[in-house]
């Protein structure tokens, strides 16, 4: 007879009942009657260390047990346990630890690195367009009250700038309906960048360092880029996806459900990739190919935020968008 706890469905509470394990079945006494269950109506949970042990029963009752060495012997006479004593045995061996350590590394790893984005990619591209910018709704407004501030621009800047873009946006296909806005950052410093539903943010300070209209209609065509790719999307999803492994590796659910207040500043905060940033230039290339710009002028701004960034330790556009000398040549060329 071995002592066991017995859960009904309907509550939390338990009654303490004793199990016989007969020929072929599994009788459960309670202090007023007896319930007789068959082997085949029984699933019992796999041992885990030192862990009560779980029976579930054809009605949805639940029987919890601690005798787990006694339940391995019945299940053992009555060949039910291969699965169960297999899992105990390697989780209860310590020379298994480092081995299966480096498999579940090398599967995080290869999830992180390959599964996810190629994931991300797919749905981004799946969902509707209207779908997207619903998720940058409400994104420049929070934006608004933690790090920018109204821009500092003229009104005549601003409109002149807005009409050169409204110009070179005007052909292009495919996308959501784009829109121009300025703002003023200290913490973000000389940066643009575009959101999920078509919204691309210029700060004064790029604008400030800028050399004529052509540099900023280059970086403006690079951020149409991202939205044409959906890369913002891409990135998000891959991001909650990191989140939702670390949460899971970690048993913190709440890491995982810090993103939702933290898509904002994600999207200027987190580098995209080079593959991302590579895709972005390309479309930019085409863009001021198509518009007459003369490649140079990107490559000339990006020279610049580059060096800026020497003296600054604030988040210049390339935090978010790393620069690397291929890509500055490539327009150079």
């Amino acid at each position: 007879m071995l002592k066991a706890r017995l859960f009904d469905k309907q509550s939390s509470g338990f009654d303490e009942v004793t199990l016989e394990f007969c020929e072929n079945e599994l009788i459960i006494h309670t202090q007023d009657k007896s319930y007789n269950y068959a082997f085949d109506e029984l699933k019992v949970s796999e041992r885990l260390g030192d862990m009560p042990r779980s029976i579930y029963l054809g009605d949805e009752r639940v029987c919890e047990c601690e005798d787990n060495n006694s339940i391995d012997q019945e299940l053992k006479k009555r060949r039910l346990s291969q699965g169960s004593r297999l899992i105990h045995h390697l989780e209860s061996k310590s020379i298994y630890i480092l081995p299966a350590l480096v498999v579940t590394i090398a599967i995080v790893f290869i999830f992180l690195k390959y599964i996810v984005p190629y994931s991300a990619q797919k749905i981004a591209y799946s969902i509707p367009q209207d779908i997207a910018s619903e998720i940058g709704t409400g994104t420049l407004q929070a934006l608004d009250k933690v790090i920018l501030n109204p821009s500092k621009l003229s009104s005549e800047k601003q409109e002149e700038l807005r009409k050169d873009f409204t110009k070179m946006a005007s052909a292009l296909k495919d996308l959501p309906p784009l829109k121009l806005e300025f703002r003023f950052s200290s913490k973000v410093g000389p940066n643009a960048f575009a959101l999920p539903d078509g919204t691309i943010v210029m700060t004064d300070q790029l604008v400030v360092l800028s050399q004529n209209n052509e540099e900023l209609l280059s970086i403006l065509a690079h951020e149409i880029g991202h939205i044409k790719n959906r890369h913002a999307i891409r990135m998000l999803f891959q991001n909650s996806a990191v989140l939702v492994v670390i949460a899971t590796l970690t048993g913190d659910a709440t890491t995982a459900s810090s993103i939702l207040s933290a898509l904002p500043t994600m999207l200027i905060e987190s580098s995209f990739s080079r593959e991302l940033e590579a895709e972005a230039d390309d479309y930019a290339m085409e863009v001021m190919k198509d518009r007459g710009i003369a490649l140079h002028y990107f490559a000339d701004i990006m020279t610049r935020l580059s060096e800026g960034h020497e003296e600054s330790k604030d988040g210049e556009y390339f935090s978010s968008h790393p620069i690397t000398s291929s890509r500055i040549a490539k327009f150079q060329e």
